[in-house]
């Protein structure tokens, strides 16, 4: 089949005039506040948390600003006027509750600042300046959830984006995780006492129960001689570490371990805090059970047995414990 060259030249001329006035509208200035939306940038992921771990005295901070999407640029300088949104706060505590989820409280009012809650666009710009918002670490309970929905109310006539209109500011609980094994390997533990010749080469030892390995375990001594209840191990995790939980494996082949302990926290190895006295403890339940502790930092952390799970047994045992910190 034969193409007409001048028609291929003429069509291509016409491209090439579609995509010069298609790249001319997108520079163009526009009046028209019916073709044309605004909203908040940082609207388009949710939510944003803020980080408020490790805490401290000083004021962190969080920036946002206002969009302009359409065909070209705004003729005029476009103010944005914003406001807390009662409205939607409601609404997404309404969606947890539907969800079996656990309500958002509002920031507490010495929590946070915004430094301007109006902000322009100007005329030829795509974005607006910035808003900037300081909050204080140390004035959220770290066991609860905080939520601050910031709104657009006003945008000089033009349309506000209703999907993007709101950015959703969330302050979470926080959740530590499990000590990873090698960073319990560069831990201290010591015992009351341990079984260094009955048990073998590696258990026995109050190590084996930060090893990372739940078919090792920790034996207070038999062999030699058979201290009395109550037996202890306690760890020094070398530095200052935010705890909030601990979890405890028993041992793998014996049910005669322990059922009753104590639980404490120190930051210097001297003056100890009690979290928990006469705690429950299963030995016959072969996964961690943990035990959550108010958010607390700490250095050591100690575990007293105080029963045994035969009144005939003088001696206990223990699997692997594990640390939770942020």
């Amino acid at each position: 089949m034969t193409i007409n060259r001048k028609l291929l030249f003429a069509f291509a001329g016409l491209l090439s005039l579609a995509a010069c006035k298609k790249e001319e509208a997108y520079n163009k200035k526009t009046d028209a506040d019916n073709l044309a939306a605004v909203f908040l940038q940082q609207a388009t992921s949710f939510p944003q948390e803020l980080t408020t771990f490790p805490f401290t005295d000083e004021a962190r901070t969080f920036k946002f600003n206002a969009g302009f999407g359409a065909v070209g640029y705004s003729s005029k300088d476009i103010t944005i006027k914003l406001e807390i949104d009662a409205a939607a706060f409601d609404s997404v505590n309404r969606a947890r509750v539907a969800d079996g989820l656990p309500q958002y409280l509002a920031f507490p009012a010495n929590s946070y600042s915004i430094d301007k809650m109006e902000t322009v666009i100007r005329s030829g710009e795509l974005t607006s300046g910035t808003i900037t918002m300081n909050y204080f670490s140390k004035k959220f309970d770290p066991l609860l959830n905080y939520l601050l929905p910031v709104s657009i109310k006003e945008a000089s006539g033009y349309t506000i984006n209703p999907k993007l209109k709101t950015v959703f500011i969330i302050v979470s609980k926080l959740q530590g995780k499990a000590a990873t094994t090698a960073v319990k390997s560069t831990w201290d533990i010591t015992a009351s006492s341990e079984e260094l010749v009955g048990e073998g080469a590696v258990n026995g030892r109050a190590r084996a129960t930060i090893d990372g390995d739940v078919n090792t375990f920790w034996h207070s001594n038999w062999a030699s001689t058979a201290p009395l209840f109550p037996h202890w191990l306690s760890i020094d995790m070398k530095q200052l570490n935010f705890i909030d939980k601990i979890a405890l494996h028993p041992r793998n082949n014996n049910n005669n371990g322990f059922t009753r302990f104590k639980l404490e926290g120190s930051v210097d190895g001297t003056n100890w805090i009690l979290f928990g006295d006469n705690i429950a403890f299963d030995p016959t339940n072969r996964t961690f059970q943990e035990y959550p502790v108010t958010p607390t930092e700490l250095r050591y952390i100690k575990i007293t047995a105080l029963q045994a799970a035969s009144p005939t047994n003088t001696s206990t045992h223990l699997g692997e414990i594990n640390v939770f910190k942020y």
